[in-house]
């Protein structure tokens, strides 16, 4: 499907959509690989899925491997690929960080001593250590990949969501539980070395902080959800880095994952409320303004895209969840090929 952007720069970009084979999966996390392999979280299926887009064909569900985890009501919910190729994810509802090797199929998974953690979003150190966020327990823990020790560090009140690594320091997002009506404001890191967390406040006080990536130069980016805005924090070394804002046209869109495009000097990001892929060309782009932002409609309705990550070509893949807080479940993963 050929959808075209806004009348300022009449863009025409592809959007594709594959199905997964189970039904009302809910796509959730998704991540690519070194050969270009689509993996993605099922969080309502409790599978995680490989899509080879050399086999993947528009409409069906070709080209799709599904992965079953070992316990019911695992909930996945985020992951990434490591560089040893390794998939790592979070199990929300199991309370568990998972591990897949694609080269067996092979499924382990490691519990975290904290009850009802959450386990949001991951990152991998360049020490091969995994790190991850726990949403309700207000932690960022590591997991040794080599022992499967994990270790937690309280980070203050905030529910983190997602994070990055930007040298000695971990930077994560801390927007609250908006949908029970609990906001919070805030970007911090988190020094790997001493353990030491710095909050930085977003104003205004329900921007809510979601998504966060880290582009070529090593600058921190993410959404603000209730604020609508792609943000971006200079400079990285400053004991308080400046916060430069971007503003997403309209209201209650929901900004959710973004990434960064250095080559072709883009920034993209999931609008899931608005079923919608949004994109900041910075070469239009003026701090303050709507200027240089794009957005493409996603041909399903109700499709609530959650993450988003990019290929070696450029193409934008996504996961569609649905509407999975009213029940209503998607079972698609979407292209769009600028």
């Amino acid at each position: 499907m050929v959808v075209t952007g806004s009348a300022k720069t009449a863009d025409a970009v592809t959007l594709l959509e594959y199905l997964v084979p189970t039904g009302e999966s809910s796509p959730a996390g998704l991540a690519v690989d070194a050969e270009g392999h689509i993996w993605f979280t099922e969080r309502n299926g409790d599978k995680i899925g490989r899509l080879n887009p050399a086999e993947a064909k528009p409409g069906t569900a070709k080209g799709i491997t599904e992965y079953d985890l070992p316990h019911p009501y695992s909930e996945p919910n985020d992951i990434i690929v490591a560089r040893s190729g390794m998939i790592w994810f979070s199990e929300m509802g199991g309370n568990r960080i998972g591990r897949l090797d694609p080269a067996t199929g092979k499924i382990s998974e490691y519990a975290i001593a904290t009850a009802k953690s959450e386990p949001h979003n991951l990152v991998e150190a360049a020490n091969g250590d995994i790190w991850f966020v726990e949403f309700e327990a207000n932690k960022i823990a590591r997991l040794d990949p080599k022992g499967g020790v994990i270790q937690e560090f309280p980070v203050n009140a905030g529910h983190p969501h997602d994070l990055v690594i930007q040298g000695n320091r971990i930077w994560f997002s801390k927007g609250g539980k908006f949908w029970a009506q609990v906001f919070f404001n805030k970007m911090a890191s988190f020094d790997m070395k001493t353990h030491a967390v710095q909050e930085i406040v977003i104003p205004p006080e329900n921007s809510v902080p979601h998504g966060v990536t880290l582009d070529a130069a090593g600058r921190v980016w993410f959404t603000q959800f209730f604020a609508h805005k792609i943000s971006r924090m200079e400079p990285m070394g400053a004991a308080s880095p400046k916060i430069v804002d971007y503003l997403i046209p309209g209201k209650g869109k929901g900004p959710h994952d973004i990434a960064v495009d250095d080559k072709n000097g883009r920034v993209w990001f999931v609008l899931n409320h608005a079923d919608s892929i949004g994109r900041l060309d910075l070469s239009r782009a003026r701090p303050g303004t709507s200027e240089g932002m794009d957005e493409f409609k996603i041909p399903t309705p109700g499709s609530h895209p959650n993450a988003l990550a990019l290929d070696s070509q450029g193409h934008v893949w996504f996961t569609e969840m649905g509407e999975y807080f009213r029940g209503k479940y998607q079972n698609k993963i979407g292209r769009l090929i600028p």
